[in-house]
């Protein structure tokens, strides 16, 4: 009798020692395509975070020195040929109203997903007073 309770007690060791490791297994396989799908998209987000940041920059530089349209959309392609991001100058949309200037940049990032493809739509706005304080 002793013996069979201890078969029995190996057999719902060894069951649940087996789940344990296919939990794993899959927590794994869940982690590694998490990381490779991150590897992935990180750097369109990236780039799109650094070049919002250099368009307020140059929005309040423009605001500051009175640049032309011509100018500050020459300098916004700079901004986004540094940081890698293919933009056309029908992507970026400059407004003047109010003593304020905006500059509105519209694009999407095509991005492959392994299985697919995955086009991310970026909106940059950023916006300064035109003058000195």
């Amino acid at each position: 009798m002793r013996i069979a309770k201890r078969l029995s007690a190996c057999r719902l060791y060894n069951s649940i020692e087996g789940k344990g490791t296919a939990g794993c297994l899959i927590f794994l396989l869940v982690a590694a395509a998490a990381v490779a799908v991150g590897v992935r998209v990180g750097p369109p987000y990236y780039a799109n975070k650094s070049l919002d940041a250099d368009v307020k920059t140059e929005a309040s530089r423009a605001g500051a020195r009175f640049y032309d349209n011509e100018t500050v959309l020459r300098n916004v392609l700079d901004l986004a040929r540094r940081n890698e991001v293919r933009i056309s100058r029908e992507n970026v949309k400059l407004e003047r109203f109010a003593g304020q200037l905006f500059i509105t940049i519209e694009y999407s990032t095509p991005v492959d997903l392994f299985v697919t493809e995955y086009d991310f739509k970026f909106k940059i706005k950023a916006s300064s007073f035109i003058g000195r304080l």
